[in-house]
């Protein structure tokens, strides 16, 4: 009898892994909580059944079956983080938890990073801040924290020492290649050029003329706009044919080859990309390479009719009224992203469509519901074709969820999603009475400096309760509006 059980427990155990790995939650949690319900409770069959539950956008369910399984095993290290993480992404009170797991289980760094994430939701990221810089003091080889560190300083308005750890350990360990290329690519990736250039030029100066930093160089040197001196970096000899087998030096070549209107080189250097993994971050500029260069292959890409779905929601369905306070409440501390396109606003932290509030559960569905629609009017299945070459599915994924909330002269600079498949622009709170084209949305035209002049696909005007929902890779802005608030709601689909 014992040895039977231990196998259904076994079986229904890698019956959960492989639901989760494959998308199929629904039947595989069914089959768990009736077995649950028959048999005495077991704390690896909760911790799966917690784990399905999640994957199916209902925490209140998982954290129920965390919580029986943290009463049979308090002492379970695993039980208790999964239950700080699932109740952080519920917007539930996670600190105490992720203390607890932290004691539980000292080594494990993913925890101090969860506890900095639940100050910060409880309106306690500066605490956060002083927890992280005395890890960081104790640990200076924690690469993690130390871009955790950054984050978080940017979040809390504290942006001028977003590096101070990083700058403390390279004090102590001048020779650290890994903290130099982390300073670096944090300054890259929040537009921070100049002292990226000036980063990588000592990162030479003491490591010597390594691939890394050279594109690092490159980088920063074209974004500044010093083109010809960016070209002899991206042809040094150490980076000769480099950009073959390098993504990241592939995409700043293509945007230095675009920047520099090298239309017929950056053609030819994206065709190897967009059959190799990652092609998702090689998009976005084969669009604008294409559209340059005349491409028939540029309609096909981003110009099919049913590509954009625009649609006017109904603000009663949506619960509106209720969820606008929700949200600014949210936004009260809330901050900039160190490498996010908000500009003059502020940016939700964590995935906000898992949390647990009656508003966003119904925003939830009816999001869903809508993607699910967009996915069943798609042109037909293109296998070569980023979106429409993607399997679409019942039960659209939520792969990231947040809200923006920008102010007078906000704006969102031009981007793409690398992470996701479907993303999207839910407009809650509009100014009034906006002159025409301030604050709109404009979907498939160029970045500022790349791809000449290219008119957007689509312009959007933002209308509360109106939906947009458009591919990931496609380049999308927002144009500044002169006074007022602009309130949304923003989520990407993952690809299945």
């Amino acid at each position: 009898m014992n040895g039977s059980m231990t196998n259904e427990r076994e079986a229904l155990a890698q019956l959960a892994e492989r639901a989760l790995a494959r998308g199929e939650e629904e039947e595989a949690e069914a089959r768990l909580t009736a077995w649950l319900a028959r048999n005495r409770p077991d704390v690896g069959l909760l911790h799966w059944t917690a784990m399905l539950r999640r994957a199916l956008d209902r925490r209140e369910g998982a954290m129920a079956a965390l919580e029986a399984a943290m009463a049979m095993a308090p002492d379970n290290a695993g039980v208790v983080h999964a239950l700080a993480h699932v109740s952080l992404e519920a917007g539930r009170p996670a600190s105490h938890l992720f203390e607890r797991a932290t004691l539980l289980a000292p080594a494990k760094a993913e925890i101090r990073l969860g506890l900095a994430s639940a100050r910060l939701a409880e309106g306690e990221g500066r605490r956060g801040l002083v927890e992280l810089e005395a890890m960081l003091a104790a640990n200076p080889g924690w690469m993690e924290g130390h871009r955790q560190f950054a984050q978080l300083a940017a979040m809390v308005g504290e942006g001028d020492r977003a590096f101070s750890t990083i700058e403390a350990a390279l004090q102590r360990f001048a020779q650290s290649h890994a903290l130099r290329s982390l300073a670096i690519d944090l300054l890259l990736s929040g537009e921070r050029h100049a002292d990226a250039l000036a980063a990588a030029d000592r990162a030479i100066a003491v490591h010597g003329p390594l691939r890394p930093f050279l594109v690092a160089r490159a980088a920063a040197l074209d974004e500044l706009g010093r083109a010809e001196e960016a070209a002899a970096t991206f042809d040094r000899p150490e980076l000769a044919g480099a950009e073959a087998a390098d993504q990241g030096l592939a995409v700043w070549r293509l945007r230095h080859l675009l920047r520099t209107g090298d239309l017929a080189r950056a053609v030819a250097e994206i065709e190897p990309w967009l059959t190799a993994p990652g092609a998702e971050a090689i998009w976005p500029y084969a669009a604008l390479a294409w559209r340059c260069a005349g491409d028939p292959r540029s309609d096909w890409l981003d110009g099919q009719e049913g590509l954009i779905r625009i649609v006017d929601l109904d603000p009663q369905a949506l619960g509106l009224e209720s969820l606008l306070p929700l949200l600014r409440g949210l936004h009260a501390r809330s901050g900039r992203f160190l490498d996010q396109s908000v500009r003059g606003g502020t940016q939700t932290d964590g995935i906000l469509l898992a949390r647990c509030e009656p508003e966003i559960a119904r925003l939830r569905e009816v999001l869903r519901q809508e993607v699910a629609a967009f996915q069943a009017a798609l042109p037909p299945a293109d296998s070569s074709h980023p979106m429409l070459g993607v399997k679409r599915t019942a039960r659209p994924r939520f792969a990231g969820s947040w809200s923006v909330r920008l102010a007078g002269a906000g704006f969102h600079a031009a981007h793409h999603h690398p992470q996701g498949w479907i993303s999207s622009a839910l407009y809650l709170s509009v100014p009034e009475d906006l002159p025409s084209g301030e604050g709109w949305l404009d979907i498939g035209g160029a970045p500022e400096g790349l791809g000449g002049h290219i008119a957007p696909r689509r312009s959007v005007e933002p209308r509360p309760a109106r939906l947009v929902l458009f591919p990931s890779w496609m380049w999308h802005a927002t144009r500044p509006f002169a006074a007022g608030e602009r309130l949304t709601v923003a989520f990407d689909i993952a690809r299945t």
